[in-house]
């Protein structure tokens, strides 16, 4: 399993949480630090998504090369 799976996944839960929980409590989040912590970890998860999806596009061509130089020809 690639990194951006676990790291997108964590986000889309981390949205849908985040948006369930903004429309069933008024005024979410409850102070400054909780507004804080709630930007934080959404800044956090979006770098890392856009990082590993970049990381995981730039390695997966030369896991191809590995790959076709590794099967003998004929």
């Amino acid at each position: 399993m690639t990194p951006f799976y676990v790291v997108g996944g964590l986000l889309a839960v981390w949205a849908v949480v985040v948006s369930f929980l903004g429309i069933t409590r008024e005024g979410f989040p409850k102070g400054k630090t909780a507004e804080r912590v709630v930007s934080v970890i959404s800044i956090v998860l979006v770098i890392g998504a856009i990082g590993t999806a970049i990381y995981g596009g730039a390695t997966e061509g030369e896991k191809e090369t590995e790959e076709s130089a590794q099967v003998p020809p004929g």
